[in-house]
């Protein structure tokens, strides 16, 4: 006899073990909790504030804004370029390679604005803000070396007192994530159970098991 799944039959169990369900997510959420408490570094992001501001002079006047998001994204990329980040890493003795520190940094345009937001994540806070602060003074320095321009100011260096939560891992949704899968595994749980439970239960059990019509039925009553 093939063996199919009985929803009815599950859910019923389900409404019965109800409790199993709960207790099994309550055990993921712990797990999880656990897990990314003790076990998953922590990360931690610090960001400055960078004004790019074109020289005002007869030239420019009215700069054109098609060319300002092309000054802007030549900035983006000089910050993650091989000379600032060998500067970087030298100025601050870091270990980690170019890739590896460029990997950390992201840099970001403010609401379409002539501010630009770096940002570096590290397992340190400490360590997160020295680096981001130093990228952005190194950038202002480049800016005049190759721009020829002293149109970089940092409007807003990074603060440790503003980075010291942390932005990796994300502890409610790794427990939210814990909770499903302990009430995904119950219900596996019950579907496995559901598959290997041979007792014939209905008619269509039986006929299905006998191949041979069922005439009758006595009902079992207890005395």
């Amino acid at each position: 006899m093939d063996k199919t799944i009985d929803l009815s039959g599950i859910i019923a169990i389900l409404k019965r073990f109800w409790w199993v369900v709960a207790i099994l997510g309550v055990i993921g959420m712990g797990v999880s909790f656990m897990y990314t408490n003790h076990f998953v570094e922590k990360q931690y992001e610090a960001t400055s504030q960078v004004l790019v501001k074109p020289e005002k002079n007869e030239d420019n006047r009215n700069f054109d804004v098609q060319l300002n998001k092309q000054l802007l994204g030549t900035y983006q990329v000089i910050i993650t370029s091989g000379n600032v980040l060998n500067q970087v890493r030298d100025k601050l003795d870091l270990k980690e390679s170019n890739k590896e520190l460029a990997s950390r940094i992201s840099v970001t345009n403010e609401a379409s604005s002539q501010v630009l937001v770096i940002g570096v994540r590290d397992n340190e806070p400490e360590k997160a803000v020295l680096i981001v602060n130093t990228l952005s003074e190194i950038l202002q320095k480049e800016a005049e070396i190759l721009m020829d321009e002293k149109n970089v100011r940092v409007l807003s260096p990074a603060e440790l007192k503003n980075s010291q939560t942390p932005v990796s891992p994300n502890l409610k949704m790794s427990i939210a994530l814990g909770f499903v899968a302990g009430v995904g595994l119950a219900i596996t749980l019950f579907v496995v159970i559901e598959l290997t439970n041979t007792k014939l239960r209905t008619r269509e059990d039986v006929e299905a098991f006998v191949e041979i019509p069922i005439l009758g039925s006595v009902e079992g009553r207890k005395l």
